[in-house]
Protein backbone atom coordinates (compact mmCIF):
# COMPACT_ATOMS: atom_id res chain seq x y z
CA UNK A 1 0.00 0.00 0.00
CA UNK A 2 1.10 3.41 -1.10
CA UNK A 3 0.18 6.71 1.54
CA UNK A 4 0.06 9.87 0.25
CA UNK A 5 -0.41 13.13 1.86
CA UNK A 6 -2.37 16.09 -0.07
CA UNK A 7 -3.31 19.21 0.89
CA UNK A 8 -4.42 21.97 -1.63
CA UNK A 9 -2.93 24.98 0.26
CA UNK A 10 -5.64 27.59 0.42
CA UNK A 11 -4.96 30.97 1.05
CA UNK A 12 -7.13 31.37 4.93
CA UNK A 13 -7.26 35.25 5.10
CA UNK A 14 -10.24 35.60 2.64
CA UNK A 15 -12.98 36.49 4.39
CA UNK A 16 -15.67 33.54 5.05
CA UNK A 17 -18.24 35.73 3.65
CA UNK A 18 -17.12 36.73 0.16
CA UNK A 19 -15.87 33.19 -0.27
CA UNK A 20 -19.74 32.11 0.17
CA UNK A 21 -20.86 35.19 -2.12
CA UNK A 22 -18.71 34.55 -4.74
CA UNK A 23 -17.75 31.29 -4.72
CA UNK A 24 -13.78 29.83 -4.45
CA UNK A 25 -12.86 32.06 -7.83
CA UNK A 26 -12.66 35.70 -8.55
CA UNK A 27 -12.13 37.08 -5.21
CA UNK A 28 -10.40 40.45 -5.16
CA UNK A 29 -6.77 40.75 -5.10
CA UNK A 30 -6.94 43.25 -2.82
CA UNK A 31 -7.54 40.43 -0.01
CA UNK A 32 -3.89 39.09 -0.84
CA UNK A 33 -1.13 40.01 1.92
CA UNK A 34 2.18 38.49 0.05
CA UNK A 35 3.91 38.44 3.35
CA UNK A 36 0.91 35.94 4.72
CA UNK A 37 1.25 34.54 1.57
CA UNK A 38 4.90 33.88 1.81
CA UNK A 39 4.02 32.67 5.25
CA UNK A 40 1.46 30.13 4.21
CA UNK A 41 3.67 28.57 1.31
CA UNK A 42 6.39 27.98 3.79
CA UNK A 43 4.36 26.05 6.10
CA UNK A 44 2.73 24.31 3.52
CA UNK A 45 6.19 23.04 2.21
CA UNK A 46 6.83 22.59 5.81
CA UNK A 47 3.93 20.15 5.97
CA UNK A 48 5.37 18.03 3.20
CA UNK A 49 8.99 17.61 4.78
CA UNK A 50 6.50 16.29 8.20
CA UNK A 51 4.66 13.98 6.17
CA UNK A 52 8.10 12.05 4.98
CA UNK A 53 9.19 12.42 8.63
CA UNK A 54 6.51 11.01 9.97
CA UNK A 55 6.22 7.97 7.36
CA UNK A 56 4.13 9.00 3.85
CA UNK A 57 5.52 6.96 0.86
CA UNK A 58 4.59 10.07 -1.17
CA UNK A 59 3.32 13.43 -1.09
CA UNK A 60 0.75 14.68 -4.23
CA UNK A 61 0.74 18.79 -5.82
CA UNK A 62 -1.76 20.16 -8.12
CA UNK A 63 -2.54 23.59 -9.64
CA UNK A 64 -5.49 26.01 -10.04
CA UNK A 65 -5.24 29.48 -11.13
CA UNK A 66 -7.03 32.35 -9.53
CA UNK A 67 -8.69 30.97 -6.61
CA UNK A 68 -8.12 31.33 -2.73
CA UNK A 69 -8.52 27.64 -2.10
CA UNK A 70 -5.13 26.30 -3.72
CA UNK A 71 -1.87 28.81 -3.78
CA UNK A 72 -0.29 26.07 -5.85
CA UNK A 73 -0.28 27.83 -9.36
CA UNK A 74 2.64 26.19 -10.65
CA UNK A 75 2.93 23.12 -8.80
CA UNK A 76 6.32 22.40 -11.41
CA UNK A 77 8.25 25.09 -8.96
CA UNK A 78 7.04 23.23 -5.94
CA UNK A 79 8.13 20.10 -7.01
CA UNK A 80 11.41 21.31 -7.57
CA UNK A 81 11.94 23.00 -4.53
CA UNK A 82 10.66 19.66 -2.44
CA UNK A 83 12.97 17.54 -4.61
CA UNK A 84 15.85 19.54 -3.06
CA UNK A 85 14.65 19.32 0.48
CA UNK A 86 12.91 16.08 0.72
CA UNK A 87 14.79 12.22 0.55
CA UNK A 88 12.83 9.63 -0.24
CA UNK A 89 8.68 10.30 -0.41
CA UNK A 90 7.64 10.06 -3.96
CA UNK A 91 6.21 13.37 -5.53
CA UNK A 92 2.68 12.97 -7.50
CA UNK A 93 1.88 15.76 -9.90
CA UNK A 94 -1.85 16.15 -10.36
CA UNK A 95 -1.87 17.13 -14.11
CA UNK A 96 0.35 19.58 -15.84
CA UNK A 97 -2.09 21.46 -17.86
CA UNK A 98 -0.66 21.85 -21.83
CA UNK A 99 -2.68 24.46 -22.45
CA UNK A 100 -1.22 26.63 -19.93
CA UNK A 101 2.24 25.66 -20.24
CA UNK A 102 2.27 26.24 -23.76
CA UNK A 103 4.80 23.98 -25.20
CA UNK A 104 4.84 20.72 -24.49
CA UNK A 105 9.20 20.73 -24.55
CA UNK A 106 9.26 23.11 -22.07
CA UNK A 107 7.12 21.26 -19.52
CA UNK A 108 9.30 17.96 -20.65
CA UNK A 109 12.69 19.91 -19.54
CA UNK A 110 11.08 21.20 -16.39
CA UNK A 111 9.61 17.46 -15.34
CA UNK A 112 13.21 15.99 -16.74
CA UNK A 113 14.87 18.49 -14.33
CA UNK A 114 12.58 17.63 -11.13
CA UNK A 115 13.39 14.18 -11.72
CA UNK A 116 17.36 14.44 -11.90
CA UNK A 117 17.15 16.53 -8.32
CA UNK A 118 15.10 14.51 -6.93
CA UNK A 119 16.73 11.20 -7.84
CA UNK A 120 14.08 9.80 -10.21
CA UNK A 121 10.76 10.10 -7.37
CA UNK A 122 8.56 12.53 -8.94
CA UNK A 123 5.50 10.59 -10.79
CA UNK A 124 3.91 12.61 -13.67
CA UNK A 125 1.81 10.61 -15.38
CA UNK A 126 -0.55 11.87 -17.66
CA UNK A 127 -1.74 15.37 -18.29
CA UNK A 128 -4.53 17.23 -17.39
CA UNK A 129 -6.32 19.79 -19.32
CA UNK A 130 -7.38 23.17 -18.20
CA UNK A 131 -10.09 23.25 -16.32
CA UNK A 132 -12.96 25.15 -17.18
CA UNK A 133 -12.25 26.86 -13.40
CA UNK A 134 -8.77 27.39 -14.99
CA UNK A 135 -10.19 29.62 -18.05
CA UNK A 136 -11.04 32.77 -15.78
CA UNK A 137 -6.95 33.45 -14.92
CA UNK A 138 -5.95 32.19 -18.41
CA UNK A 139 -6.85 33.62 -22.42
CA UNK A 140 -7.48 30.14 -23.14
CA UNK A 141 -11.48 29.51 -23.62
CA UNK A 142 -12.47 26.77 -22.13
CA UNK A 143 -13.67 25.25 -25.71
CA UNK A 144 -10.35 24.90 -26.92
CA UNK A 145 -8.39 23.90 -24.18
CA UNK A 146 -8.35 20.19 -24.93
CA UNK A 147 -7.51 20.79 -28.32
CA UNK A 148 -3.94 21.00 -27.33
CA UNK A 149 -3.87 17.97 -24.99
CA UNK A 150 -2.02 14.75 -25.43
CA UNK A 151 -1.26 12.34 -23.20
CA UNK A 152 2.46 12.46 -21.50
CA UNK A 153 4.09 9.70 -19.44
CA UNK A 154 7.43 11.16 -17.68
Amino acid sequence: MHISYFTERPYRYVPNDLVIENGFFGNPNKYFDPVKGGQLLNEYLDEKLLAEEVGFDGIMLNEHHDTSFCMGSVMNVEASVLARITKKVKIALLGNPLPIVGNPLRLAEELAMIDMISGGRPSADGCAAAAASSSPATPIPPSTANTSMKPMRS
